[in-house]
């Protein structure tokens, strides 16, 4: 089984990588359109695929230096800026998926006696495709 390190799978917006990233989420979903009719067999509902997104989610240490860092992100939340992303091993030879997304939400945490971390939540505003590095 050629399973993949998680370490190697990050988030990168365009070519920046958010420093300190913990840990990130890629996932996507299809619309379900109703095709059920009276000349359906059974009692089973019938469905076609419809329109896809994608969506992701990456949780990493608040870095103030870090050139993706909070106030840029506040900033693009605030202007409607696409980021084109990059989720997967990056290194060369890698593969990962890329796509145009927006900032969904972000959240700073703050914890008592623990380094704070940063959180974003990515919606997919195109189709998602696979690449390599």
């Amino acid at each position: 089984m050629a399973a993949i390190n998680g370490t190697l799978c990050v988030l990168k917006f365009g070519t920046t990588l958010l420093t300190g990233q913990l840990d990130g989420t890629l996932g996507g979903s299809a619309d379900m359109l109703d095709a059920t009719t009276k000349d359906s067999t059974g009692k089973a509902k019938e469905y076609i695929s419809g329109e896809t997104e994608f969506h992701g989610t990456v949780t990493a240490l608040y870095e103030h230096s870090a050139t993706a860092n909070l106030a840029k992100i506040v900033a693009d939340i605030s202007a409607g800026t696409q980021w084109t992303i990059k989720f997967g091993q990056t290194t060369t030879g890698g593969r990962y998926y890329t796509g145009t997304a927006n900032i969904k939400s972000w959240n700073w945490a703050a914890p008592k006696n623990a380094l704070s971390q940063i959180s974003l939540e990515v919606q997919g505003s195109a189709v998602m495709t696979q690449a390599t590095a």
